[in-house]
């Protein structure tokens, strides 16, 4: 696999994996059970953070594509960009629905957006910085 595919994989899965995580410790702490914490963070990550993880996606791709992938600071900026129109595509839909149902679907999109851009800094750090870190020159020296 190509190292540009390979940390975008990376950057993905350790992202969403990150994410499901702090929406389930959020969840339980909230005092969720603890199947309903599961259901309950994936039901947030992936309905109310769809727009967002696919924009991300789609970005880091545009930017693999151009040849010049994206590094740790561009990841990271990227998913800002991801969660920021997640959460406008939420708040044009709430004002269209106008209802109490509105509300709640914002407050869902914020949770889950605050815990993939959390995420997102965290699998940076775990991807970029340890994982695909290459070793010190010393080590290549025969």
């Amino acid at each position: 696999m190509r190292p540009m595919v390979r940390r975008i994989v990376l950057d993905v899965v350790v992202t969403v994996v990150v994410a499901l995580a702090l929406l389930v410790v959020w969840r339980l702490t909230a005092g969720a059970a603890p199947a309903d914490a599961t259901a309950q963070a994936a039901q947030r990550l992936f309905l109310f953070m769809d727009i967002g993880l696919l924009a991300w996606l789609v970005m880091l791709a545009i930017a693999a594509f151009r040849g010049r992938p994206a590094g740790a600071w561009l990841t990271i900026v990227l998913a800002t960009v991801g969660a920021l129109l997640n959460l406008g595509t939420v708040v044009v839909v709430g004002f269209v629905q106008q209802g109490v149902w509105a509300e709640l679907f914002i407050q869902f999109a914020i949770e889950a957006g605050f815990a993939f851009l959390v995420a997102s800094v965290l699998a940076v750090l775990l991807v970029h910085r340890v994982i695909l870190k290459p070793p010190p020159a010393s080590w290549s020296r025969p």
